[in-house]
């Protein structure tokens, strides 16, 4: 009985992501404070690592980052799928980015349990955070045109078999559509991916 409330604070984060939302709490922002987390900003974020945003380094997003990510998105704006190719080399460019300010080893991807508590190591809920906010500086600065940012969701609970997981979420403004936008399998300097969050939930 004594381990419940450090599981509760391992697993809330996810029942949070998963439950239905009303009103201002479907806001991305709202996901942030739920959690304990700082939102971006302007184009300062509190970048989160050593799983579960238990270390945590205000940056600010330098100007070369959002002038490549400004042409990138303005490139991408013929379409709803170009525009998301074009957020797969901006979180590339994002995830490196990070790397290098936070000035560690390279996050090793799908966060393997050995290196929690390490400096620039990332989870999956550090990895949503971090994207989330650079979804949120990217939308503040109106370079998204066809798609907006949503609350993170989750999958898995281990009562299900799948190990719990959560990603950023965007939505296509047009069919309403939402997107998983997840770069926890990825390096550092490696796309993320983008797939129909429908898919990504029945994924393991």
């Amino acid at each position: 009985m004594k381990r419940m409330p450090h599981l509760i604070s391992v697993f809330l984060p996810f029942l949070l992501a998963m439950a239905p939302t009303s009103g201002k709490a479907e806001e991305p922002r709202a996901w942030f404070l739920e959690q304990g987390y700082a939102p971006p900003a302007g184009d300062r974020i509190v970048a989160c690592h050593g799983y579960g945003c238990v270390r945590r380094a205000a940056l600010a997003l330098d100007t070369p980052l959002i002038g490549r990510a400004s042409a990138l998105l303005r490139a991408g704006r013929g379409s709803p799928a170009q525009e998301r190719k074009a957020l797969e080399e901006v979180v590339r460019l994002y995830t490196s980015y990070l790397a290098r300010q936070l000035g560690s080893p390279p996050d090793m991807p799908r966060s393997p349990p050995s290196m929690s508590g390490v400096g620039g190591q990332m989870d999956c809920v550090d990895e949503t955070a971090n994207t989330t906010s650079l979804l949120l500086v990217l939308q503040d600065h109106g370079l998204l045109a066809y798609h907006e940012v949503e609350r993170p969701a989750s999958r898995g609970l281990f009562i299900d078999g799948r190990y719990p997981h959560t990603t950023a979420v965007i939505t296509e403004k047009g069919n309403r559509l939402e997107w998983a936008v997840d770069p926890w399998a990825r390096a550092p300097g490696e796309k993320p991916e983008i797939l129909p969050l429908s898919r990504w939930r029945q994924d393991s």
